[in-house]
């Protein structure tokens, strides 16, 4: 298999760019695996290039265009093509696909289009990182130290559709990745988002504690008050309301509807979250992985 090598000409590195490229590449392998900084233009962008839309973020240079005409392997055409903002240009295409589209601009061959993930069925792609480095700001540790915490029971939904639990996922991700912490997203990272954003994604995540976990928090000389209308519950701690919620079956087991982070943040009150029969994680990003390339046809 013949090999097209690539010169990357960075201009911007962004959350969005780390981002596509991590999904890229999960797309890619059909399966979930830390993205590396050398791998960021890959699989970035995730399928197609277009140098009218992508070129501010990133410019393709061929390397090796000579060696790449004279030996193409079978199945592979040339042609010459004309486009708006070039002159002389030439494209390869397969049976299937256009691959790539090369125009020259003074003595350089720059990407005009490209389809990756065909062009990677018919060559090897060989990028390399010129003009820039990856320049991603580190994160300050910005979480708060508690001198207690609430424990909440979580049920995370198997229901969740295909592009919530990519995005949510790979945001977290981009976290780690500005902290250079090439890991996964662990289940708790992902249940800490959603309650971040509860309102958006309380269909998928549902959260319970007890009045037993709430009067706890007396024992580290918290004030506690539950306001009980009907079924309706308000948790006050030292004057503020820190959740709502509705009581079941008349019990002490409360469904909680909303809950306000940044009171308990101000109380030094954190979260002791505790699964209860949740879907897992891997078997969510299964399904989505299969239903995101599924939906792109890999």
């Amino acid at each position: 298999m013949n090999v097209i090598k690539l010169r990357a000409l960075a201009k911007i590195i962004n959350e969005d760019v780390i981002k596509e490229a991590f999904i890229g590449k999960i797309v890619t392998l059909g399966y979930v695996e830390p993205l590396l900084p050398q791998e960021v233009f890959k699989y970035y962008p995730l399928n197609e290039y277009d140098y009218r839309l992508d070129s501010n973020i990133i410019e393709y240079v061929v390397a090796n265009m000579e060696d790449l005409k004279n030996n193409l392997d079978p199945g592979i055409n040339i042609n010459k093509v004309s486009t708006e903002q070039f002159n002389e240009c030439i494209q390869l295409t397969s049976s299937e696909y256009e691959l790539i589209t090369m125009c020259k601009r003074n003595e350089e061959w720059v990407v005009y289009h490209m389809n990756k993930r065909a062009l990677m069925k018919h060559l090897v792609l060989n990028i390399t990182l010129e003009g820039g480095k990856l320049n991603v700001k580190v994160k300050k540790n910005t979480n708060p130290s508690y001198d207690v915490k609430l424990k909440v029971a979580y049920i995370l939904g198997c229901d969740a559709p295909v592009d919530f639990i990519i995005d949510v996922y790979s945001s977290i991700y981009v976290e780690y990745f500005s902290e250079y912490k090439f890991k996964l997203p662990e289940p708790a990272d992902v249940v800490n988002a959603l309650i971040n954003n509860l309102a958006k994604y309380r269909n998928f995540l549902k959260l319970y504690t007890t009045d037993y976990y709430i009067y706890e928090l007396t024992m580290a000389g918290y004030l506690i008050e539950l306001e009980n209308e009907g079924q309706r519950v308000r948790v006050n701690v030292n004057g503020e309301t820190v959740l709502t919620g509705k009581q079941l079956r008349g019990g002490n087991l409360y469904e909680i509807t909303d809950i306000m982070l940044d009171k308990l943040n101000e109380l030094k009150i954190g979260l002791d979250m505790i699964e209860l029969y949740s879907c897992s994680l891997d078997e969510l990003l299964r399904r989505a992985i299969s239903g995101l390339r599924e939906s792109i046809r890999v």
